[in-house]
């Protein structure tokens, strides 16, 4: 049997043990740092702490969003960088390629479809009977054309990142989802469900929010009209539109249409007067004021509008919600 030897006391441990003069001064130096619990004060049960365990609870959430938040910043780069040239992966049925490539062109049958994964950042459905090419892709640039047909494009990703030409324009994604539609004679549709859009041909800039309706031809772009807007609306805008382009004007069919609009024609008519500053003159004015609730005999903004101030146009299309900069925020449209 091993015999065990107890340690002598020890002053470091027992202050009630005399200690040398070293640890007496260390002890009085130290002393006014020391603790000392008020009287009648006990120390509570770790066991039954519950703020201890709340506290537990909310560093594991902290931590689990911070794991959270930093897998999102590394995921988002991979999802918006590509390879220059790097083929396009086609989920499609049988006697449609597998990938597509710069400079090739996909065309399906009549009883044919495809899904396209436009590089990472989303996804286009190609209609039977459908022709496309795929021009560039790249980190920042990914640009195909419509020649004939009709695709439906999910995207999520930066403004430009994405957009398809037709013939002379060119429809630029600003993050979202839409329809487009282009026939044999290079006239066409776009449908925004999600988000907005860019058309531009020959100079010409229109934006299109979603819930609305774009019809194009070679020339030029169309009025944005919301999918609720009557035929009989939307052709006095069109004819009005085509009349004003020409050089003429036909005061009748401005008061026809300030009869005809609603609240959600808005969009429509700021467009229509933005693009022909001389309709402020009008009935027009006024009807679209009421719909901003603004004044609707403001003589020094109206005469503004009549010669063409941006800033005086700008008063009102501040007033409409614009293509979010944080285009992130459509997240669902990822999930494409």
């Amino acid at each position: 049997m091993v015999e065990q030897r107890l340690e002598p006391p020890d002053p470091l441990w027992d202050p009630d043990l005399p200690g040398d003069r070293e640890l007496e001064r260390l002890t009085s130096l130290l002393g006014a740092y020391r603790h000392v619990p008020r009287t009648g004060f006990t120390w509570a049960d770790a066991r039954a702490s519950k703020p201890r365990r709340r506290g537990r609870r909310g560093f594991l959430a902290a931590a689990a969003l911070a794991a959270c938040v930093a897998g999102v910043a590394a995921w988002v780069p991979w999802r918006l960088q590509w390879n220059e040239s790097r083929h396009w992966t086609i989920e499609a049925s049988a006697g449609v390629p597998a990938t597509l490539e710069v400079g090739q062109t996909l065309a399906t049958s009549a009883r044919q479809s495809a899904t396209i994964q436009v590089a990472r950042i989303g996804r286009m459905d190609v209609m039977p009977g459908t022709r496309i090419r795929l021009s560039d892709t790249r980190t920042g640039h990914h640009r195909l054309e419509l020649i004939e047909g009709r695709v439906r494009a999910r995207i999520w990703a930066p403004p430009g990142y994405f957009g398809i030409a037709a013939g002379a324009s060119e429809t630029i994604d600003l993050g979202c989802e839409f329809d487009m539609r282009r026939d044999s004679r290079g006239e066409g549709t776009i449908h925004v469900t999600s988000g907005w859009v860019m058309h531009r041909v020959n100079g010409q800039e229109t934006l299109v929010p979603a819930g609305s309706v774009l019809a194009f031809d070679e020339a030029r772009s169309g009025i944005p009209f919301a999918t609720t807007a009557t035929d009989e609306f939307r052709n006095a805008v069109a004819q009005l539109d085509r009349s004003m382009a020409a050089g003429t004007r036909a005061p009748g069919t401005e008061a026809a249409i300030a009869r005809m609009a609603t609240p959600s024609d808005r969009f429509a008519l700021l467009t229509l007067l933005t693009r022909h500053p001389a309709l402020a003159s009008g009935p027009l004015y006024p009807e679209l004021a009421a719909m901003f609730g603004e004044p609707a005999f403001d003589p020094e903004h109206r005469k503004a509008w009549v010669r063409g101030s941006v800033h005086a146009m700008n008063r009102w299309w501040e007033r409409i919600p614009r293509p979010p900069k944080a285009w992130w925020l459509n997240w669902r449209d990822a999930l494409g």
